[in-house]
């Protein structure tokens, strides 16, 4: 199996859905590297594909961010590291959001933190307003869309509330080539003074 394709996309990852109305033409952000794990709780994760120096690259037009031949199994698990300071751009005006203008927030703040996968010590602090490499977990296990750290890894006691949603595994069989997809209707959300994005959904497809 090529893992290959990989369309992702994330902000506002700490943020409720309930006033997001408005999509998005357009999600940018830098990845560094990509890691698949067998277990929900993100433990002992492969690296698939490893970038020195990304290069800022626009989701939703299903770009090529890397490609490997992980071993076959089942994976609740991707691990993204990444720069937190993400871009996008809304179709239509919504609140504090105006339409075709492109936005650039940090999503790991003063006061959040990451840490890398199976890492002992103390997290790494974000800062607002500066980019910070992150990792982002998600996982099937997740429960809810709201609360905890998208950017610490999801063991127990905070397993259910830590990382992002995942809606379904990775299944990785012989030669089958999956797509990771991203779906982003309805993820802006202009209800605040800043104009902002609410997690989008994430999955895998077989052409």
């Amino acid at each position: 199996m090529k893992f290959r394709s990989i369309a992702l996309c994330c902000a506002g990852l700490l943020c409720s859905i309930a006033n997001a109305t408005t999509d998005a033409s357009s999600l940018k952000l830098q990845v560094y590297s990509v890691m698949l794990s067998t277990s929900p709780q993100c433990t002992s994760p492969v690296t698939v594909f490893s970038n020195t120096t990304p290069t800022e690259v626009d989701f939703l037009v299903a770009p090529t961010l890397g490609s490997g031949n992980p071993p076959d199994g089942t994976y609740p698990c991707i691990i993204i590291k990444m720069s937190d300071t993400i871009k996008f751009t809304p179709t239509t005006n919504d609140g504090s959001c105006t339409g075709n203008q492109q936005y650039t927030t940090d999503v790991c703040q003063t006061g959040e933190s990451t840490r890398a996968p199976d890492a002992v010590g103390s997290a790494n602090a974000c800062s607002t307003g500066a980019p910070d490499l992150v990792y982002l977990y998600l996982t099937t296990g997740r429960i809810g869309s709201g609360g905890g750290n998208a950017f610490l890894q999801p063991l127990a006691p905070n397993n259910t509330t830590y990382g992002v949603n995942l809606t379904s595994p990775l299944v990785v069989s012989g030669t089958a080539t999956a797509k990771f997809v991203v779906t982003a209707k309805n993820a802006v959300d202009g209800s605040g003074p800043s104009c902002g994005m609410n997690a989008p959904v994430f999955g895998f497809k077989i052409p």
